[in-house]
C-alpha cells in the first residue's frame, strides 16, 4: 500500500467516511503493526481537541506545528534506524493538525454571531417613526425588572433559575398606546416593537439569549449557531437560530379571534405550546391559536414585512377593524353612524408616517363614507 493511499485511508477515518472495503484495508494496514493502532486512536478523537480548545480558549498554532515537526524529526530517525518503510508518522502529524485547525475552523464558525441586514427601507422607516413622534416607550432598567416579576409572572413565561440569573440586569420596555419603538440587543437582534407592548431582555447575554414578549414586535434575529434564540410568551415559547418573524400575544378583538400568532418571514421557527407541543413553521407560514388550538396556514407575508417598514397593509379588511387600528394609532376614537358601515371592506397600503388627513381621504374614496374629526373622534357617515 503507498503512502498516497494510507493518507486516503486515514483522512476518510477522521470524517467518517470509510466504506465496507477501505475500513478492511485499512483494518489490515494497522494489524501489519501494532503501534499503528495507538496513532488510529489518536485520530478517532477530535472531540477531546474540541473540548481542550474551548477549556484554553486559544492555541499557538505556529508552537504547536514548530513541536509536532520536532517530533516528526525525531520519529523518523528512530524509524530509519528501525528499518520502518512507511512514513505514516507524518501522514498522523498532518491529519492531528488539520484536526486541530478544523477545531479553530469550528469553534469560531460555532460562535460568530452575525447580526441581522437592516434594509434601507427598514432604517428610513426608524427615522420617520421618531420624526414623527410616533417612537416611545417606558423603559425601566437594572435589577428592578427582576423585583417588579411576580411569582406568577415567572411560571407563566418559563423563567427558570439560568434565565433568572440573566434578569439580575435586564430592561423592561414597554410601548405607549399609540407608540412604537425599535429596539437593538446585546447580540445585534433588532426588535420593532408595536403599540401597548412589553418587551424584557437582559442587558448582557449569557450562553443563551431568552427574551419576553407580552404584544406585537417584529424580530430580526443575530445568527448565532452555538446560542438559541427564545421568545417566552404566555402562550409558550418561540425558539429560533437566525430569522425574521413576527410573535403577537395578545387576544384579536377582530374578525378572527386569535389568541396568539406566530408568521414566519425568514429561517426556521418551532413554537412549543404550554402543554409541551412543538411545532414547526417555514417561510410564509402563520402559526395560530385560538381557544388553545393550534393551526398552521400558508399566508402573504407582506403586509407584516410592510409593517415592519412603515406600511399600513389592508387585505379584504372590513372597515371596523381597520378603524381600530387606525384610531388607536392616531390616538383617536371612532364612532359610526349606523353600524352596517363597519362591515364595508378595504384593500390597499397606506403609510403609518403620514398626516391622518391623506390616509383618511383614500379609506372615503374607496368605502364610499365620509369620515370627519370632531373632539378627537372620527366620526364616519354614509355619503349621500
Amino acid at each position: 500500500m503507498n503512502n498516497r493511499r494510507i493518507s486516503d485511508l486515514l483522512y476518510k477515518y477522521t470524517i467518517n467516511a470509510l466504506n465496507d472495503d477501505e475500513r478492511r484495508e485499512l483494518d489490515a494496514w494497522v494489524a501489519a503493526r501494532p503501534d499503528r493502532q495507538s496513532y488510529l486512536q489518536m485520530l478517532s478523537s477530535p472531540q477531546s481537541l474540541q473540548d481542550d480548545y474551548r477549556r484554553r480558549k486559544s492555541i499557538d498554532v505556529q508552537k504547536a506545528i514548530r513541536e509536532m515537526e520536532a517530533r516528526i524529526g525525531k520519529t523518523e530517525k528512530a524509524s530509519r534506524s528501525s528499518g520502518s518503510r512507511f512514513p505514516f508518522f507524518r501522514i498522523a502529524a498532518v491529519l492531528v493538525l488539520l484536526l486541530v485547525g478544523g477545531t479553530f475552523w469550528y469553534h469560531r464558525e460555532q460562535t460568530r454571531v452575525t447580526p441581522p441586514e437592516i434594509s434601507e427601507e427598514v432604517q428610513l422607516a426608524m427615522e420617520q417613526s421618531r420624526k414623527m413622534g410616533k417612537s416611545g416607550a417606558e423603559v425601566l432598567s437594572g435589577k428592578a425588572v427582576k423585583e417588579v416579576m411576580s411569582t406568577e409572572e415567572r411560571a407563566l413565561y418559563h423563567v427558570d433559575d439560568n434565565f433568572a440569573e440573566q434578569l439580575e440586569e435586564a430592561r423592561r420596555i414597554t410601548t405607549y398606546q399609540n407608540k412604537e419603538y425599535w429596539v437593538t440587543l446585546d447580540d445585534g437582534t433588532l426588535v420593532h416593537l408595536n403599540y401597548d407592548s412589553r418587551l424584557i431582555y437582559p442587558e448582557h447575554f449569557g450562553d443563551r439569549r431568552d427574551v419576553i414578549l407580552d404584544g406585537e414586535a417584529y424580530f430580526m434575529v443575530a445568527k448565532d449557531k452555538s446560542r438559541q434564540f427564545v421568545v417566552h410568551t404566555p402562550q409558550g415559547d418561540v425558539k429560533v437560530y437566525g430569522t425574521e418573524f413576527v410573535v403577537n400575544t395578545r387576544k384579536s378583538d377582530a374578525e378572527d379571534h386569535k389568541d396568539m400568532y406566530v408568521v414566519l418571514v425568514k429561517g426556521s421557527v418551532g413554537f412549543t405550546a404550554n402543554d409541551g407541543r412543538e411545532q414547526m413553521l417555514t417561510p410564509g407560514q402563520e402559526l395560530s391559536m385560538v381557544h388553545s388550538q393550534l393551526t398552521v396556514t400558508d399566508i402573504d407575508t407582506a403586509p407584516f414585512v410592510a409593517w415592519n417598514e412603515g406600511e399600513f397593509v389592508f387585505n379584504n379588511w372590513s372597515l371596523e377593524r381597520i378603524m381600530s387600528v387606525i384610531s388607536r394609532w392616531y390616538g383617536l376614537k371612532v364612532e359610526f353612524s349606523n353600524s352596517s358601515l363597519g362591515g364595508r371592506k378595504f384593500s390597499g397600503s397606506l403609510s403609518r408616517y403620514e398626516d391622518i388627513k391623506p390616509t383618511i381621504e383614500t379609506i372615503e374614496t374607496v368605502t364610499g363614507t365620509t369620515i370627519t374629526i370632531n373632539h378627537q373622534t372620527l366620526n364616519i357617515y354614509q355619503n349621500k
